[in-house]
């Protein structure tokens, strides 16, 4: 389960480097100087909002993947995560 969710991580943290990377700048100055244009782009009009869509869900499933990463990882390495060694050491007090 745990080598699954790690190779799932990393299959997602490609996909969002990638869908970042294709994105247009912001800025006109940060596009020219790319040899672009802001008005034109390369995948059609709507490609703004697919990827900013896009870009979104990989970014909550990237998110989500690192909580489940933590909490199955520390059950397969045998130890308490760090808020559960908290409240242990609050209840031996």
């Amino acid at each position: 389960m745990f080598t699954l969710l790690l190779v799932i991580h990393a299959i997602i943290a490609l996909l969002l480097i990638l869908v970042v990377i294709i994105q247009p700048g912001q800025s006109e100055g940060g596009v020219a100087m790319m040899g672009g244009s802001a008005t034109g782009s390369a995948f059609g009009a709507e490609t703004g909002s697919v990827l900013t869509k896009t870009t979104a869900i990989l970014g909550a499933l990237f998110l989500l993947n690192s909580l489940l990463l933590s909490v199955v990882g520390s059950k397969f390495m045998g130890q308490a995560s760090v808020v559960e060694k908290v409240v242990k050491e609050k209840k031996a007090k």
